[in-house]
């Protein structure tokens, strides 16, 4: 599910993707935004089409608003292309209970 989130006045591409186990920035977008990166022990993160990417830094606390809400996580920094953030499993078990309703394209939590 593609959402638009914010960085304080700076738009957020987000992908909310259950099929991830975490939650990447994109590197360029990053720097854009002016983050404090540091650097990680290097992850290797094996995407749909079996390529492989590696993270080697990452943002702590990172901080964004989506739908009027303030969230903050630990992200990964990879090279993502097509859009700025990508949000998975981490991120979402994180909300509790969610209801997600794919023909309307809806989410809901607490």
């Amino acid at each position: 599910m593609k959402v638009t989130g914010k960085v304080r006045v700076n738009p957020l591409n987000i992908l909310i993707d259950s099929g991830s186990t975490h939650n990447f920035l994109d590197e360029k977008t990053a720097r854009k935004l002016g983050c404090k990166i540091a650097p990680s022990y290097p992850v290797a993160i094996f995407v749909a089409n079996g390529e492989s990417l590696y993270s080697k830094s990452m943002v702590k606390q990172f901080s964004w608003q989506l739908q009027g809400e303030t969230f903050q996580t630990d992200i990964m920094l990879v090279p993502l292309g097509t859009c700025d953030m990508v949000l998975g499993v981490q991120w979402l078990s994180s909300l509790g209970p969610v209801l997600w309703d794919f023909k309307q394209l809806r989410m809901q939590f607490q």
